[in-house]
């Protein structure tokens, strides 16, 4: 009877998902993304992904509308408070993904979720984009991406100026102290636009405090706080940095673009940052640089990675057509996962079979490996936190690359989220 009643159930869910395809009526569906600049390493695989949806379902059409990932997030945010957002749209997981679904603007997505789907993701990604709202846990966001921070060396650097790729805090002091000393930039950073600067130290945290602890001050889980040595060591590292000069001068003041040009030309050896940077690097780059996780402090959390799944397409509460919206935001998902490794733009969160792709981005493949054993994946704390709390973790470390804070201020000053 239990079968029966199921395959009922999975057969009404079939009708009612392609009752839109009856008849030659065109739906149209309003569509947000963040990928405006052609520079953009996921806009390729965007567009790739556009044209199949559109081959795919002729009778679904969509009119996307491209941003920067800032202009949209404000752009989103003011939406929202009118009820407007667009049918399906990209976000962030997490506490910004928390804030739309608490205000009732996202739908969520477990009536739509069949076993196969399931089963064609990677397990684990949708932790940060699940939540329990009226006692009921469901799904409010589908991933395209896993993300994961990573150190970027370039090899030619390296073997140039006889600086062994660092595995520890102390090698990767002494690659800084050498390379300075050589009078070259050891390190890309555009602390201007705030959070590369948190790329940074996010991963610093979560060497000397570990997943557990860096998580529970994150998500404002009883008993949690800054208030630690871990913490006010893991900032010191930083500051550490920037003390010995691993940074450019004017590192407070360049953007991300602006800091990444000297990396791109080769003259910086080394950087953090996301996986899509190797979407970024050119095929000659892609030939020196391999990314590797960021050096052990000696506290056991060495396999801990900062990332996991962070953005992903979500699907607007008051859409008027919720059934094509959950079929594009579902294969956008899907398929974006696939383009965007195929070019090199992030790691695929859902299952494919690569192995007839001979020309893959070799250093996205190294991330791919790298994480495929990880013992933990944690969000970036700006996009774990929310509102105020997330504007307040890049403004202070931002206080800490200028000096105008301490490692200790930092702590305390983060300790005010938990008031």
């Amino acid at each position: 009877m239990k079968k029966l009643v199921s395959l009922v159930l999975a057969l009404a869910m079939l009708l009612s998902l392609t009752a839109a395809f009856a008849e030659d009526e065109v739906v149209t569906l309003k569509v947000s993304s963040i990928w405006s600049a052609e520079s953009e390493a996921n806009r390729k695989p965007m567009l790739k992904t556009l044209e199949e949806f559109e081959a795919a379902y002729p009778n679904i059409k969509l009119e996307v509308e491209w941003y920067e990932a800032n202009a949209w997030k404000e752009t989103g945010e003011t939406l929202a408070l009118s009820d407007s957002l667009p049918d399906v749209f990209y976000w962030n997981a997490g506490g910004v993904l928390w804030n739309l679904v608490g205000s009732g603007d996202i739908l969520a997505l477990d009536s739509y979720l069949t076993d196969d789907i399931m089963a064609r993701m990677e397990p684990g990604l949708l932790a940060d984009m699940t939540f329990t709202v009226d006692g009921k846990e469901q799904v409010y966001q589908l991933p395209y991406t896993k993300a994961a921070s990573m150190l970027y060396c370039n090899t030619e650097l390296f073997t140039q100026y006889n600086v062994k790729i660092p595995e520890t805090w102390d090698e990767l002091i002494t690659a800084v102290k050498t390379f300075r000393d050589a009078g070259v930039t050891p390190m890309a950073l555009g602390g201007g636009d705030q959070w590369p600067a948190n790329m940074y130290t996010d991963i610093i945290a979560l060497r000397f405090a570990g997943d557990a602890a860096c998580r529970a001050a994150y998500y404002k889980t009883e008993g949690a706080t800054f208030m630690t040595q871990d913490w006010v060591d893991g900032m010191a590292a930083f500051k550490q940095l920037i003390d010995l000069g691993a940074f450019p001068e004017d590192a407070a003041s360049l953007t991300r673009d602006e800091s990444e040009v000297p990396y791109f030309a080769g003259e910086i050896p080394m950087y953090v940052h996301g996986q899509w940077f190797s979407g970024s690097l050119s095929p000659e780059m892609q030939q020196k640089v391999v990314a590797v996780k960021f050096p052990a402090v000696g506290k056991g959390y060495d396999n801990q990675y900062m990332g996991g799944a962070a953005e992903g397409f979500s699907v607007a509460a008051y859409t008027e057509h919720p059934d094509e919206a959950f079929i594009a935001a579902q294969f956008l998902a899907e398929n974006l996962s696939k383009n965007g490794y195929i070019s090199g733009a992030g790691l695929p969160a859902w299952k494919y079979d690569f192995s007839a792709y001979t020309d893959l981005n070799p250093v996205m493949a190294q991330i791919k490996e790298a994480t495929s054993t990880a013992d933990s994946m944690l969000l970036w704390g700006n996009t774990a936190l929310t509102g105020e709390d997330a504007t307040l973790i890049g403004d202070t470390v931002y206080d800490v690359l200028t000096g105008e804070i301490t490692p200790e201020q930092w702590c305390e000053d983060m300790e005010t989220i938990f008031e």
